[in-house]
């Protein structure tokens, strides 16, 4: 609290601070509603027998001799000190109503002070602009202007409303007015950060008593009431201020240990805070005050899928559905949990009753009802499951690979080449992507002639790209085409000389067509840029072997060997060798190793020694 300070001292501080006024931007049209209801507004200060400050906020006139303002600002006062917009004392006379659970009060002043008119505040929605006329720091009459972000519905007639408007905390209890200054609503400060606009069509619920005089009135803190911490913690709850909400809604808890409202919005608040636990026992409370608390069902439900407890939540997600069909969106969690615990065919079935809601964004409903029927191998259903997914979402490339793979599966490898194709045309940052794809998907069904094709496709268009052209030699290798094979591997060599492969394949070619002394040349170079690649060693051995020349031949296979000392071809090739040049004992010694390592080939040899 601050202590109250005497009306010479105010009078300097005005005269201070009047430029404060032109901080505010106003339009022309912000300066008429200002103009037009300024005499309507009074500033408030509440304060206690000490002529200590308890309450600073905004008060407005509704008929004449009454005036609306936030129960707050004067809840502590045992005297209010009022003032018009020209800064003259305004004489209250007392409290006419109190409105707890609105946080509203009435107060009787005197004065011909106008009223300002009243609008209907069921046309506050989203994007609506508004002003608001209230009191700054030093009193002055002043507007802010600002549009509506959301409208919420706290039951019981109660709306509020959340605006952009950036204003302080004297302007609690000011009206919210629409573009022709009608009254909307009433601006509610709970604490400093903590504020809302009341719908204007709950004050007209609030009726008059007879009027108490401050002297007989007893000050109490609003928030510590059990109306004022329920509406605090409601509110918080609707700003997604779930620390304040949860200490305001468990002090109510404690006041009212049967309101089943107040389990209800705690059980949200510790689900939006992650403490399923607690929102567990939460949701447990009100479905043992009311079995058939529909929304309790489905917040339990979702609590389990959260923390993956899909078989708990199931019979929940399915009961709130029993009790109130309006709960559309469980049928997609329903499905999703059964997906997970794998039972697909229920899952399925449970998408297809989500389906039938007309969902926003039913692609990926569609796309994981598709899942499903691959995972039973019903291809026809997954087909037609990820089209229609694909028909909403056709841009999406995930869902397009996942329908060629399944027209893949089930040998319609047009349509899959099809639908690849469709693909590349929406990735244009990789385009050849999905033609590789395809290219494996030939090749994985032995379809020589379209794997070629596809390889060919994409040599042409990435006509630098060495691997493209290995790709294309592999594909024509594998098809026995060894001179088409030999000049895409030339290419890609000559694209990527150090790519060993290319020289391994064009060797084994060589090797393949018998013509040894080239596969030699090429392994050779291999061996230049691998030294130790043993494959091109064991081939230099054996092309030498079958050139009769098998001196020459020694020396690539015992490299081969000493590389990899049970390489049991290389072991046996090399032995051959010995026995050709008459070494029958190097033989021998080679004879006793593959007995252990391949007995096999030793049996094989052991027919060669003498």
């Amino acid at each position: 609290m601050r202590a109250i300070i005497t009306r010479r001292v105010i009078s300097c501080v005005i005269l201070f601070l009047l430029p404060v006024t032109f901080l505010f931007s106003q339009s022309e049209d912000s300066q008429k509603i200002l103009d037009a209801q300024k005499e309507g507004i009074i500033t408030l200060m509440g304060v206690d027998d000490a002529k200590q400050i308890v309450g600073e906020g905004t008060g407005f006139v509704i008929e004449p001799g009454v005036i609306a303002t936030c129960y707050q600002v004067i809840s502590k006062a045992t005297s209010v000190i009022a003032k018009n917009f020209k800064g003259k004392i305004v004489k209250v006379d007392g409290i006419l109503a109190v409105d707890k659970n609105l946080n509203i009060a009435l107060l009787r002043i005197k004065g011909k002070a106008p009223a300002l008119a009243f609008g209907n505040s069921d046309e506050l929605e989203s994007g609506k602009k508004v002003s608001v006329v209230g009191s700054n720091e030093s009193g002055e009459i002043v507007v802010s202007n600002g549009e509506v972000n959301d409208v919420f519905d706290l039951g019981a007639d109660k709306k509020v409303v959340r605006t952009s408007l950036d204003i302080p905390r004297y302007f609690s209890g000011a009206p919210l007015l629409d573009e022709n200054g009608q009254v909307l609503g009433v601006v509610i400060f709970f604490e400093r950060r903590l504020r809302i606009t009341l719908a204007s069509n709950s004050l007209k619920n609030i009726q008059k008593q007879t009027l108490i005089k401050f002297k007989n009135w007893q000050p109490e803190d609003y928030l510590a009431t059990t109306e004022g911490a329920l509406f605090a913690g409601k509110v918080s709850a609707f700003l997604d201020e779930t620390g304040r909400a949860r200490q305001y809604l468990e002090k109510v808890r404690q006041a009212r240990p049967d309101d089943i409202e107040v389990h209800s919005i705690l059980a949200s608040v510790y689900d939006s805070q992650r403490d399923f636990e607690l929102a567990i026992l939460a949701y447990e409370k009100v479905i043992s005050m009311d079995a058939s608390r529909d929304k309790a069902y489905y917040g339990m439900g979702m609590v389990y899928i959260k923390m993956r407890r899909f078989e708990k939540a199931l019979p929940y997600l399915e009961k709130a559905v029993e009790l109130n069909p309006i709960y559309k969106d469980a049928f997609y969690y329903i499905g999703s949990a059964l997906q997970d615990l794998k039972k697909f065919e229920s899952a399925a079935d449970a998408y297809k009753k989500y389906l039938e809601s007309n969902p926003e964004n039913a692609w990926e409903t569609y796309y994981r009802m598709a899942v499903c029927y691959v995972e039973l191998e019903n291809y026809d259903e997954a087909i037609a499951a990820f089209q229609a997914s694909m028909k909403e979402k056709p841009d999406e490339v995930r869902i397009g690979y996942d329908l060629a793979q399944v027209y893949e599966r089930s040998k319609q490898y047009d349509k899959a080449e099809e639908t690849y194709r469709k693909i590349s045309q929406v990735m244009p940052e990789d385009p050849i992507r999905p033609y590789r794809v395809m290219l494996m998907m030939y090749d994985k069904a032995k379809m020589p002639d379209k794997a070629i094709q596809i390889a060919v496709e994409i040599t042409q268009m990435d006509p630098n790209n060495y691997e493209a052209f290995y790709n294309l030699g592999y594909m024509y290798m594998n098809n026995k085409k060894y001179n088409a094979a030999i000049a895409a591997f030339s290419k890609a060599m000559e694209l990527n000389p150090g790519y060993e492969y290319t020289y391994s394949n064009i060797g084994y070619i060589y090797y393949l067509q018998k013509k040894y002394q080239q596969s030699i040349n090429v392994y050779k170079k291999l061996v230049e840029i691998v030294p130790d690649n043993v494959n091109a060693l064991y081939f230099i051995g054996v092309n030498y072997m079958l050139l009769k020349n098998f001196d020459s031949a020694v020396d690539p296979l015992k490299k081969a060997v000493d590389l990899q000392p049970n390489n049991a071809n290389a072991l046996y090739n090399l032995a051959i060798a010995y026995l050709n040049l008459h070494d029958n004992y190097s033989a021998r010694e080679i004879y006793n190793k593959l007995k252990t390592i391949d007995p096999g080939l030793a049996k094989k040899l052991e027919e060669h020694l003498r």
